[in-house]
């Protein structure tokens, strides 16, 4: 199986051994199965190095406030500065209890193995999200803790889209979205559509254009065209239908010279 490399990591991948460990644990395959198609038409595109830190980031974030949160919290004081006649004075809201002064270092404890544990996975996650493009279809799979595989064959394509945040226009990255037909009898076209999303690319483009040129190719090969499929479905059905009538008329002759 060839396989055309996007794939990228930043320095410092996570340690097999830890690896194996949460893959064992979360019971999850470390790599997920090509997609229909040639295997010499296979290309595995994974998420950016930069989108690995603007997940950081955005965890880094989170995990400040929760900390802030926990020390307000635990220590029972939020102080605030105002203007008094001698200068600026504190005041304090909440006593510190007894109670939270022998819960307050468990609480930190936990916090920070959280923290170790949620990076973790964080990073197990980044490494574990999977886009593969063949010249019939393409599988998407990420997460850890809840997996999603989802496979769309390209001549289902309706429409692609590449999409940037401000953040991600700062990280150099973006998401492609990809609608296809769902087969659904929906009225509204958005509910008969189905959505993939790629996230974290920096060769977004790239793999449109991929894409692209596979659709035209399946479309130019009439693959995939459901009025040729009707049609020659009606072929099949007519030439069932003139066969059985000339088997009748046999028969029926056969049968006017056994009567003879």
């Amino acid at each position: 199986m060839t396989t055309g490399s996007s794939e990228g990591a930043p320095s410092g991948r996570m340690p097999p051994g830890l690896k194996r460990l949460l893959l064992r644990l979360f019971r999850v395959d470390e790599r997920p199965e090509p997609p229909p198609g040639s295997p010499e038409s296979l290309r595995t595109f994974r998420a950016s190095p930069r989108f690995f830190w603007y997940s950081m980031l955005k965890w880094g974030l989170g995990q400040a406030g929760a900390l802030f949160g926990l020390v307000v919290s635990t220590l029972g004081f939020l102080p605030i500065a105002f203007w008094a006649d001698e200068g600026f004075e504190f005041l304090e809201f909440g006593p510190w209890t007894d109670f939270t002064r022998a819960l307050g270092p468990l609480l930190f404890v936990l916090f920070f193995v959280q923290l170790v544990g949620s990076l973790a996975v964080l990073r197990l996650g980044y490494e574990m999200r999977w886009y593969m493009v063949s010249d019939r279809a393409l599988r998407i799979r990420y997460g850890i803790y809840s997996v999603r595989e989802q496979t769309m064959t390209v001549v289902n394509i309706q429409n692609m889209a590449v999409k940037r945040g401000p953040l991600q226009r700062l990280f150099g990255i973006a998401d492609l979205e990809i609608r296809t037909a769902s087969g659904g009898d929906s009225d509204d076209d958005e509910d008969s559509l189905s959505l993939g999303l790629l996230q974290g690319l920096d060769n977004a483009e790239e793999l449109r254009n991929l894409l692209l040129a596979s659709l035209r190719q399946s479309r130019d090969a009439g693959l995939g065209d459901p009025d040729d499929d009707a049609g020659a479905a009606d072929e099949s059905v007519l030439a069932a239908a003139s066969q059985l009538l000339a088997e009748c008329r046999e028969l029926r002759a056969a049968v006017g010279r056994a009567e003879g």
